[in-house]
């Protein structure tokens, strides 16, 4: 049975109030936009700034200032690119490594403590769910290009359990 309107209204509702945290935590973060980099190279890494600047849907002249910064602190370095020699890619440095490790560990601290008083089925059931919901997300997307593959913002006087709030 498909699920009723006022659960998925709910369900939104839930996962923008999650963004919403997750989101203002990585503003308070001191170089966010520099630590996401770091991130992603390791992830990619040798990459072009081309492939980072896309990826991270930023302009390409960010992307050279930041790993010029990068560069200046030692957590990457720059090198021709071995396919072609008019190009450059970037790497990780073994202090970029550390470093990513650390901000690694630091995340799965904090979310080890955002569910400290659940049974271990409940994560499990819970992160199934969410890839399950990611696959979702995709495939309609993938299915209407034309519309929005993201559900509209939580509606005015919907609280944060989902329920619509009386004046």
């Amino acid at each position: 049975m498909a699920p009723k309107r006022e659960d998925v209204q709910q369900l939104a509702t839930a996962l923008f109030t999650v963004q919403e945290g997750l989101a203002k935590a990585v503003r308070r973060l001191k170089n966010a936009s520099l630590l996401r980099l770091l991130q992603t190279i390791a992830g990619t890494e040798p990459v072009r700034p081309s492939e980072l600047a896309a990826h991270l849907e930023v302009h390409q002249s960010l992307i050279t200032r930041q790993i010029k910064d990068l560069e200046a602190e030692g957590k990457v370095e720059v090198s021709p690119d071995p396919h072609d020699g008019r190009a450059f890619v970037v790497s990780l440095t073994e202090t970029g490594r550390a470093e990513v490790a650390e901000l690694a560990e630091t995340g799965l601290r904090r979310f080890m403590g955002f569910v400290q008083g659940w049974e271990t089925e409940d994560v499990r059931e819970f992160t199934r769910l969410l890839w399950k919901f990611q696959e979702s997300k995709a495939e309609f997307g993938a299915a209407n290009p034309a519309e929005p593959a993201e559900v509209p913002a939580a509606p005015v006087g919907a609280s944060r359990r989902g329920r619509t709030r009386t004046r």
